[in-house]
């Protein structure tokens, strides 16, 4: 892996990457929501997760399926509990990930965000102020109505960047999504830890 100071932009995934995955505290509070045991409510909350990413179903669609479908109906007020839970679960922001972000952009290295993630998410995100901010470009899933690893969501964010795809790095920690990405001309690495990451993308042993 080349030092990361060769490419003109790096697009980074959110989950797993500037953010840590939800804890199994995390699970367990959402399934105790929804009133499911865990190992239904976790297949559930995977199965449909796709369609509410790109925003082809709402939120009390999404979560009111899953309670049907585990037998739970789930009230309005519910489902807002469950949806903020939900949104706080995936705001464990990695303060080193930014910062090496917002450091390349210091060097003149233009960073994007490309994440599959539902509206309710994005909205929490900006309501923050800290997730989206300082980057060049932020292409999410519910906005494109595409979801990684279809390759309309990479060309929208290669187009929010910039840059050309042989001279762009991007990071995330799902393999299928790495080799749509490689299918498409970009360079891409699979994101493990991120002091692992941070000494291959700096050239370090």
């Amino acid at each position: 892996m080349a030092h990361v100071d060769r490419f003109a932009g790096v697009i980074f995934d959110y989950g797993g990457v500037l953010a840590s995955h939800q804890t199994e505290e995390d699970k367990r509070r959402l399934a105790n929501l929804a009133g499911v045991a865990e190992p239904l409510f976790g297949e559930l909350y995977w199965a449909e997760r796709a369609r509410y990413d790109r925003g082809d179903v709402s939120a009390t669609e999404y979560w009111g399926e899953i309670g049907h479908r585990a037998g739970k109906p789930l009230t309005d007020d519910s489902i807002a509990r469950i949806v903020d839970c939900d949104s706080r679960s995936w705001m464990r922001f990695s303060r080193e990930m930014y910062a090496f972000a917002h450091g390349l952009r210091q060097r003149g290295i233009r960073i994007a965000i490309l994440s599959n993630m539902p509206r309710d998410l994005g909205e929490a995100i900006l309501a923050d102020g800290f997730g989206f901010s300082g980057f060049d470009a932020v292409t999410l899933s519910y906005e494109v109505r595409a979801a990684k690893p279809e390759a309309a969501i990479y060309n929208d964010c290669l187009e929010g960047i910039g840059t050309k795809p042989g001279e762009t790095l991007f990071l995330d920690d799902r393999a299928e999504n790495v080799s749509a990405a490689e299918a498409l001309g970009i360079q891409a690495l699979q994101f493990t830890l991120p002091e692992e990451m941070l000494k291959r993308l700096n050239g370090t042993p």
